[in-house]
């Protein structure tokens, strides 16, 4: 009798030692919830200034996590160039094997492009014989940009530096030619110049 009382308590004390092993290996695993991560603004527009992004973390019910329990990640620094960031939260302790990578995005700004002049003309008579230069296109931009040129017609000819050329024997017509202005950081503006030989 007093031998079944012995491994009595021996298998309890076992089973209690093992419980408590479990319960201290538990605490210290990580939690089998994730978190949410989320950004403060997703998208943003270009001003020239670093604007990084803020992140906000919390948990399955919605409570902010402490910073110590995740490292933030970006797929490139600066955020002040317009383009696309990634930001990616990896969980750390307890919240170790959970990640989420976020989007976020700096816009590109409009600029404003004027033309000093958006019209030019010429007669046929005065391309019958030889080309002529009809004038130069001049557009107000910003610094840094760089402007192209492209017609509708293969008669009509434009300079790097925006000269218009009326190839000889051009016939009668309207014709258009598209003044494109790229810059860093800012949106593609097109623009317009009507050409007529009258």
């Amino acid at each position: 009798m007093k031998s079944f009382k012995k491994i009595a308590v021996t298998v309890l004390a076992t089973v209690m030692m093992l419980l408590m092993s479990v319960t201290v290996f538990a605490a210290d695993s990580p939690v089998k919830t994730s978190f949410n991560a989320s950004l403060a603004k997703k998208t943003v527009t270009y001003n020239a200034k670093k604007q990084a992004p803020k992140v906000v973390v919390k948990d399955a019910n919605g409570k902010t996590i402490n910073k110590k329990y995740y490292k933030v990640t970006y797929s490139k620094q600066g955020f002040k160039d317009a383009g696309k960031y990634k930001v990616t939260i990896t969980g750390k302790g307890k919240y170790a094997g959970y990640k989420e990578t976020i989007t976020y995005t700096i816009k590109s700004k409009a600029q404003k492009v004027t033309l000093k002049k958006d019209s030019f003309s010429t007669t046929k008579k005065a391309v019958k014989k030889k080309a002529k230069s009809i004038g130069t296109i001049k557009a107000t931009t910003r610094k840094g940009a760089k402007v192209t040129y492209t017609t509708n017609n293969s008669k009509i000819k434009v300079s790097k530096n925006g000269k218009i050329t009326v190839a000889k024997g051009t016939k009668k017509g309207t014709y258009q030619i598209k003044v494109t202005v790229r810059t860093k950081n800012y949106k593609t503006v097109n623009k317009f110049v009507k050409i007529t030989v009258k």
